[in-house]
């Protein structure tokens, strides 16, 4: 282009001072148009502006060079710093005992954080809660939206060695399909043999009718969609399969567990991490700890105590009252999560709680600022009557059921309800700080009202091995939005809650259809209103209380490196720096 200018400016006068000048127009030619158009000039002035020319080619030369010595020298450097990352051990305070690391015989928070470790899934969902692929590689949906193909990407093991293939894939889905919601709503739309294992590394899914909610579906967190070995996958669903089949493909594998005391995990050496930045739990995930081992610890001062002195490195879910104390202590960081929610649920199978009248009562008598009082400071937590809280579902239809704390109307709905004194088992844990305290302020309400209650000591363990059998009424539990994000996703309208004592209501059957026009309707208003006839069933029906919403937080000594929960905590490109 400056050979053009200069041509023009000349009048098209002397070659020479054009030749002199096509030597460095490859190298000057957008320095000269960016700084100034090259005036149209007399034959004397050519000169000045070759002179200009050169003096810039030196200037750009030298620039040139220091940009490859620095990329030289930043990519050693990164080398370097990335190595310092790998090594230690992480001591973390689990939230509660864990149990099993069955996620389809429990659903405890404990046990899906240590599977978020040892299994990866097909796909995984990022900070903001997209879901990516992780151990797929490439996918494709037929222009009918109903048979969706995808290919496994190469590499994958599972901790024993043996390769991840198509054949691993079918069982293991078919076997958490039973108790997730998510799930089993894809599950009710596959034709006959609609999982098949097309070769080693690629599978399908056929469904009769357009299926646009797939991906979501297979990353659904709750439970995690794990992939087991073929034989560990065709094990009975809602059965723990016990310690020795712990075996996943993730980045961490198990070690050694002693059961109420410490769990063990240690870097899969053969885990190859995707390309990808890693974001959450999808995309490149690093084990640069050698170690990972949950503690469990049923104190909460000692928790606390300990993380000051350094025993440990972080805890999982401290009790809110240590906010403030976390706070001013300038050798620790506070992570934090504002998507919790605290209630308590019924079993609808139970008498006396399968009595509607007995679970409308509970629902009116229920206060819920005198039931959230012993959480913690009130700056961290608040209410709403919105169960699809911050998402675009988010409706307060039904707000006139919730916080109603009307003792009287209460005891009118118990009398005509034909409760007969029969004695409600509320099932509360002991050794949880973010949940014991709702059955001590619950039982006496209740009472109250006029219900006989039985509230019997255990710990969060006992708890959860109850939770198959038939005879307890209420446990006190909290939820995360994030299992919750639409009414799909949501086990309660789904019927089909990991214990298993959901949907033997008429309630439930309407929920369900509700559920079924809201997954396939195409437009935002129409999908509201069945969002909103789902809530509103909820508040009528009351398969379970909600209260208030509240942020966990995870205090950790400063020397953890980037540890943020988006939901809970995950510590695959987490390193300590001591």
């Amino acid at each position: 282009m400056l050979l053009s200018l200069l041509a023009i400016a000349c009048g098209g006068g002397e070659t020479v001072v054009v030749k002199e000048e096509v030597v460095v127009t490859s190298v000057i030619e957008k320095e000269v148009v960016v700084e100034k158009e090259v005036p149209v000039v007399v034959e004397k002035e050519v000169e000045v502006v070759k002179e200009v020319a050169v003096e810039k080619v030196v200037k750009v030369t030298v620039e040139v060079e220091k940009v490859v010595q620095a990329t030289a020298e930043s990519q050693a450097k990164g080398v370097e710093v990335e190595q310092k990352k790998y090594g230690g051990t992480l001591r973390v305070v689990s939230q509660a005992s864990i149990e099993s690391l069955d996620i389809s015989f429990t659903g405890a928070w404990v046990t899906t954080v240590v599977n978020a470790h040892i299994w990866d899934r097909l796909f995984e969902r990022d900070t903001e809660l997209k879901s990516l692929p992780q151990m797929v590689d490439t996918w494709s949906v037929s222009s009918d939206g109903r048979t969706w193909l995808f290919t496994l990407r190469d590499g994958l093991k599972f901790h024993n060695g043996d390769p991840v293939t198509s054949a691993d894939v079918i069982p293991s889905l078919k076997r958490i399909w039973v108790t997730q919601a998510h799930g089993s709503f894809m599950n009710s739309y596959l034709v006959a043999d609609g999982m098949q294992a097309v070769t080693d590394n690629t599978f399908s899914l056929e469904f009769d009718r357009s299926m646009g909610v797939v991906l979501d579906g297979l990353a659904s967190p709750w439970p995690f969609s794990n992939i087991y070995p073929k034989a560990i996958g065709e094990m009975e669903a809602q059965k723990d399969f016990g310690e020795e089949n712990a075996i996943g493909s993730g980045p961490y594998k198990l070690k050694n567990w002693e059961k109420g005391n410490k769990l063990v995990l240690e870097r899969f050496e053969d885990y190859i991490p995707r390309a990808e930045s890693g974001s959450y739990l999808s995309g490149g995930k690093k084990a640069y700890l050698d170690r990972i081992e949950w503690l469990e610890v049923p104190a909460e001062e000692t928790k606390i105590a300990g993380l000051e002195t350094g025993e440990w490195d972080l805890v999982d879910g401290a009790g809110l009252d240590f906010y403030p104390r976390i706070k001013s202590n300038p050798d620790m960081g506070i992570a934090e999560d504002r998507n919790h929610i605290s209630d308590f649920d019924f079993n609808l199978i139970s008498e006396p709680a399968n009595n509607i009248g007995v679970r409308q009562a509970i629902l009116a008598a229920s206060d819920v600022d005198e039931l959230m009082a012993g959480i913690g400071p009130k700056e961290l937590w608040f209410k709403t009557a919105a169960r699809y809280y911050n998402s675009p579902y988010h409706t307060e239809v039904g707000s006139e059921y919730y916080d109603q704390g009307d003792m009287a109307k209460a005891q009118q709905i118990l009398a005509g309800s034909g409760y007969n004194g029969e004695t409600l088992l509320l099932m509360n844990p002991n050794d949880y700080a973010t949940i014991t305290f709702l059955g001590e302020v619950l039982k006496p309400m209740i009472e109250e009202i006029g219900i006989t209650v039985d509230m019997p000591g255990m710990d969060w363990a006992t708890l959860l091995s109850r939770l198959p059998d038939p005879d307890w009424d209420i446990i006190t539990d909290w939820w995360v939005q994030w299992i919750m994000a639409d009414p799909v996703m949501d086990p309660m309208p789904s019927c089909s809650l990991y214990f298993g004592n959901w949907g033997k209501t008429d309630g439930c059957q309407i929920m369900l259809a509700n559920r079924e026009k809201f997954a396939f309707a195409t437009d935002p208003q129409e999908q509201m209103k069945y969002v909103e006839a789902i809530q509103l069933q909820l508040y009528t029906d009351v398969p379970h209380v909600f209260l208030g919403w509240w942020s966990a937080i995870y205090p950790y000594r400063d020397y953890v490196k980037n540890f943020s929960v988006p939901i809970m905590p995950v510590f695959v490109n987490v390193w300590l720096e001591k």
